[in-house]
């Protein structure tokens, strides 16, 4: 079990995200409020040097750093680094405690490539073991361009973990008209946490890897 609780008080997630190899990649897909982006900071926070990345395609930069530090037990003693590709600078003020790194919008993926690569080689170069990335949300670039583009993209940004031996976490909604993206783009990836609900709640499982249940699973 992971040892933060990013849903409730006493809701454990069933991953074990410490003991994720270096540079594996995870897409995280399901429907829209099933608890996808907790998986991924969840994913993130396993790293041993309490290093990150969270890049936003929906929330500012300060609002991703308040949620960040409601849910992590010790936000304050992250280095954590966060992309921000929503165009809000200066409106929400820059939060303490934080790299922030801008993109004018999701539909610069060149830039956003550019971003994390930048702070994939500074991890590298002070000799940080551990790096995790966390993406939200690839369905927000579908919404600019087309899936070939989008699986490119994160071809070229899952190589570019797996080089640096870290590890990245990416959120995906799944709807009924984008199955398509969903078998293609968890292709790329090493492994997929699939997030579904029922009349009993959340559940998950995982496929490609052994840090959580390959059954389905509840949470939260």
């Amino acid at each position: 079990m992971s040892k933060w609780l990013t849903l409730a008080d006493d809701a454990e997630i069933p991953l074990d995200a410490a003991d994720i190899d270096p540079g594996t990649s995870v897409l995280v897909a399901g429907p829209a409020m099933t608890g996808k982006r907790d998986l991924m900071l969840d994913i993130v926070q396993g790293s041993k040097e309490s290093v990150g990345c969270l890049v936003t395609t929906k929330k500012s930069a300060s609002r991703v750093r308040s949620w960040f530090d409601s849910v992590v037990a010790d936000a304050d003693d992250w280095s954590l680094t966060i992309v921000d590709c929503v165009g809000t600078s200066g409106v929400f003020g820059e939060p303490t405690g934080t790299d922030v790194v801008r993109v004018s919008s999701p539909r610069d993926m060149t830039g956003i490539g550019i971003k994390l690569t930048g702070f994939l080689q500074r991890q590298h170069a002070a000799g940080t073991t551990d790096p995790r990335i966390g993406f939200h949300s690839l369905s927000t670039l579908l919404m600019y361009t087309d899936l070939g583009t989008v699986y490119r993209f994160s071809h070229v940004i899952n190589s570019r973990i797996s080089t640096a031996g870290a590890v990245g976490a990416v959120t995906l909604d799944t709807t009924s008209r984008n199955a398509d993206a969903v078998e293609t783009l968890s292709g790329v990836f090493d492994a997929l946490v699939e997030v579904e609900t029922d009349d009993s709640g959340r559940k998950l499982r995982v496929k490609g890897d052994a840090f959580g249940p390959s059954s389905w699973t509840y949470f939260g």
